[in-house]
């Protein structure tokens, strides 16, 4: 649909003001009565994109090239389902078409689409990270060990135990089955199953599983625990539980008598700080990106992207993270969770295997607030972050 001349004209305006890191909203902008601006080329900008390029300029105003990376904002659609072509308010609305939004208030998910596909453009042109593998510390012991259960603990295990020369595999391994509190393990799980490249949303996959009545098979510990006792003897099988992942890993050094992390004390070579529990916002994020990343890079370049570039830069952000404590299952599926988490922590004590903490530590608790969800405006502060680190690095930290 045309606009009025005097509106593109505006718009023209508004968009190089941002361009030079200007930081006022359509709203404060207008009311300063600005000068018309040349016509902008090739189509107007949408109002998700020129939003996010006055929200980078708010949060990293010190941004090399800031006039290059706010073209690069406004000149790349908002992939996917959404808002289409949504105007700024103008005195001579249509009564027809899209209404009009003051760019600020559109919703964060809006913002979160343009944002994502500026990352997915830095992302694939990104310099691929260099490997690291945790060091290992002196010789191979003896004895090996195998981690299974919680993803991301397993991970801090596997990594905290190469690094103090222990052996994953070997002849006649330890078995390590991790786990915890089940909201935990199931935020592990779909931490692991996106960054493998799928796209569930948190809620769908508590509700794939109330269905079934199983968690899933990663996370059913008395399951795993059972099949390596019968098949490997139950004396080398050890369930541990933690509250979360820094006391699986003190409670994994307790039972193969070795220290792990970074205190004093620490086995040379371990070099690992206490592990967190899973990064939600960083996981709904990627949810986000995966298809865009196939789509530009195919899945081999994805699995490049997000080992490297990806993890590099996601280290790197920081930002006040409200689900530091966890996040927690829809309300409507806590009692299921609970009943399950109880069902199975009777199951850990009924078996022949060694358990190493205590099996009601499955049973989500109530005596602590915890986020039912992702909240949309926190991914979108996550994405800008993510957009100006990316930015510096390509820009290599000049001006």
């Amino acid at each position: 649909m045309s606009r009025p001349a005097e509106y593109v004209a505006q718009v023209g305006a508004w968009a190089a003001d941002l361009r030079v890191g200007g930081t006022a909203t359509w709203a404060e902008f207008r009311a300063g009565d600005p000068a018309p601006g040349p016509p902008p080329p090739g189509p107007l900008p949408g109002s998700a994109q020129l939003e996010v390029v006055r929200r980078l300029a708010l949060r990293a105003p010190d941004l090399p090239r800031f006039a290059d990376l706010a073209d690069l904002v406004l000149g790349t659609a908002s992939p996917g389902r959404g808002l289409v072509d949504t105007p700024l308010p103008w005195a001579d609305e249509p009564a027809f078409g899209t209404p009009a939004v003051e760019p600020e208030l559109l919703p964060a998910d809006e913002l979160v689409r343009a944002a994502a596909a500026v990352l997915v453009r830095l992302l694939v042109d990104a310099p691929p990270a260099a490997a690291t593998r945790p060091s290992r510390g002196g010789r191979w012991r003896r004895r090996g060990f195998v981690v299974l259960g919680a993803p991301g603990a397993a991970a801090a295990v596997r990594d905290a135990l190469v690094g103090a020369g222990w052996r994953e595999g070997g002849l006649r391994p330890t078995y390590l089955v991790l786990g915890g509190p089940l909201d935990d393990l199931m935020a592990e799980r779909w931490a692991a199953r996106v960054r493998a490249g799928a796209g569930m949303r948190w809620h769908r996959m508590w509700r794939t599983a109330a269905t079934h009545d199983r968690v899933p098979p990663a996370l059913r510990l008395p399951e795993i625990a059972g099949r390596l006792a019968d098949q490997f003897g139950a004396d080398r099988v050890h369930v541990v539980l933690g509250a979360d992942p820094a006391a699986v890993l003190a409670g994994v050094g307790a039972v193969l008598g070795t220290k792990l992390g970074t205190e004093p004390g620490t086995e040379p070579g371990t070099k690992l700080g206490a592990p967190a529990r899973a990064d939600v916002t960083g996981t709904d994020l990627l949810r986000v990106l995966n298809p865009l990343l196939v789509l530009a890079a195919g899945e081999e370049g994805r699995r490049r992207v997000v080992a490297g570039p990806w993890a590099s830069a996601r280290a790197a952000v920081t930002f006040a993270d409200p689900y530091a404590a966890g996040l927690g299952g829809p309300p409507g599926l806590r009692p299921w969770a609970a009943a399950t988490a109880r069902r199975m922590a009777g199951q850990l004590r009924a078996g022949d295997y060694a358990v190493h903490g205590d099996p009601d530590l499955l049973v989500p608790t109530t005596d602590r607030e915890r986020p039912a969800s992702v909240d949309p405006a926190d991914v979108l502060e996550l994405a800008l972050g993510l957009v100006a680190e990316l930015w510096q690095r390509a820009s290599g930290g000049t001006a």
